[in-house]
């Protein structure tokens, strides 16, 4: 018999990959599309193109995952075997600004599904995944940390998540529940939102190449990141609940990059070679050669990237490089995807998104 999967979100690139893979292994898959999300959240165009419409095995639920009714029927209903609360991706907030909305949106979830879990009486039987962000990860006495968390960070938004994390420990360790939580470092892929900087970069390149846009405007291009590819990180969730006991991982890559180096890569797999000038809030990227005919439209010395000072944070959340050590002994996590790799498919379908587009405008 087909086991019975709940994904608390069909909004994001998490989901698509997630549900990929549950349909892949035989599993049943419901997932919930939030109310608020079709008009609130981006990632929604992803439904309507048919990747996540319901079919075989694939049922879509409407609703709130903050209404306690719909989610108590739902899970009465469906009495799953494995809950994967992954949420709708991070937003951005400012530092300590809409705490009410970070707290409901991040904390209160968590909270209701595990007590809903427990009110049901299926305690013993669900086993449940919490993706939490790298955010939470820090130093301490100067040591690299893993799955001991602590926080520099003091948003609104880091409290609750924070909160999160160690409600999923405690129901592990007071009731006996199969819960765990998933420290993700950021991951990417095609259906990342264009409001994260790695998106905004393939896609802002790619109509650079074809003429659409003249320059693509970032923050600091020194910034540091681990970037994996998604559909690494999924699998992963998977075989968390796969094991004999409920843990905490850590998921990373353990390399970490500039946004720069990104941005080059980018260019690169556009047929565009850049050099940066300059400094700071002064720094551009110049075209230095054009190795392909795809960037036809463009000429040697063109500014294709600028520093716009609205783009730096003035509290950047910290970051520090990951040890997934523990992944990798228990699990096996090797990432599959290098970021080279991944940056060639993010900007491959940006091109040729790119390329429809106008294609329809041209005929009309």
């Amino acid at each position: 018999m087909s086991k019975v999967a709940l994904v608390t979100s069909m909004t994001g690139q998490d989901s698509h990959y997630l549900v990929e893979h549950l349909l892949s292994k035989g599993y049943v898959v419901h997932g919930i599309m939030q109310c608020n999300s079709l008009l609130e959240n981006d990632f929604t165009e992803y439904e309507y193109n048919g990747q996540v419409a319901p079919g075989p095995n694939l049922y879509v639920h409407y609703g709130l995952i903050s209404d306690p009714s719909f989610l108590m029927d739902l899970i009465t209903t469906l009495r799953p075997d494995e809950i994967y609360n992954i949420g709708e991706g991070n937003v951005n907030y400012d530092e300590c600004a809409a705490p009410y909305n970070s707290s409901v949106s991040t904390h209160i979830p968590a909270l209701r599904i595990l007590e809903a879990i427990r009110f049901q009486g299926l305690e013993h039987k669900v086993r449940y995944y919490h993706s939490s962000p790298s955010e939470l990860c820090s130093l301490v006495n100067g040591i690299n940390i893993n799955e001991m968390v602590t926080t520099k960070y003091c948003a609104s938004e880091t409290m609750a998540m924070v909160s999160d994390f160690w409600t999923v420990v405690n129901y592990r360790n007071t009731f006996g529940m199969y819960a765990c939580n998933g420290i993700l470092y950021n991951h990417e892929s095609p259906y990342r939102s264009e409001r994260f900087v790695t998106r905004k970069i393939s896609k802002s390149l790619a109509n650079i190449t074809l003429g659409v846009e003249e320059c693509l405007y970032l923050g600091n291009l020194n910034a540091l990141r681990d970037w994996g590819h998604t559909r690494d990180y999924v699998k992963m969730q998977w075989s968390m609940l796969q094991q004999a006991k409920p843990e905490d991982y850590v998921f990373a890559t353990g390399v970490q990059y500039t946004v720069r180096q990104f941005v080059i890569f980018a260019a690169l797999a556009l047929g565009i070679k850049l050099r940066f000038v300059g400094r700071g809030i002064e720094e551009k990227g110049v075209i230095a050669a054009i190795i392909s005919p795809i960037a036809a439209a463009l000429k040697v010395g063109d500014v294709v990237v600028a520093v716009d000072p609205r783009y730096i944070r003035m509290v950047d959340k910290s970051k520090v490089s990951a040890n997934p050590i523990k992944a990798r002994n228990t699990l096996g996590w090797l990432p599959e995807t290098s970021l080279q790799d991944l940056v060639i498919e993010m900007v491959q379908a940006d091109l040729a998104s790119a390329k429809e587009t106008i294609r329809l405008k041209k005929s009309g």
